[in-house]
């Protein structure tokens, strides 16, 4: 068995990690940047700010783990892997999938207490 040279296929398969990660920075910056200056009663086209600031980089963040949850099942039934070899396992393909799954649900999850609680 040959090795996979490169870092594109560990790469594919936390990309959605990535997306997730920025998600979550993005979020807590906003809010937090809010509260600090006092902006949390703020609105956005008629919209309490942090909210609706925190739901549009969701739906951004969610809209990009979509496409590449649609990338690795694309790569999972063309019955090719994602070097094109026969010695490569679709592993990545299906760990694509699987993050990108995980990722999706993190970012709904944190996103979430935002309908809920106050902003500060």
């Amino acid at each position: 068995m040959r090795q996979v040279a490169g870092i594109a296929p560990l790469f594919t398969a936390i990309l959605a990690l990535i997306v997730w990660a920025g998600h979550f920075l993005l979020v807590y910056f906003l809010q937090a940047t809010f509260c600090w200056r006092g902006l949390e009663r703020g609105t956005l086209f008629g919209f309490p700010a942090v909210p609706a600031l925190v739901v549009s980089a969701t739906v951004l963040a969610l809209a990009a783990t979509l496409l590449i949850a649609i990338r690795a099942w694309r790569r999972l039934h063309a019955g090719t892997s994602s070097l094109d070899s026969e010695e490569q396992p679709q592993f990545t393909a299906w760990m694509s999938l699987a993050v990108a799954l995980l990722a999706a649900l993190a970012m709904v999850w944190e996103a979430f207490p935002v309908f809920f609680l106050p902003p500060c």
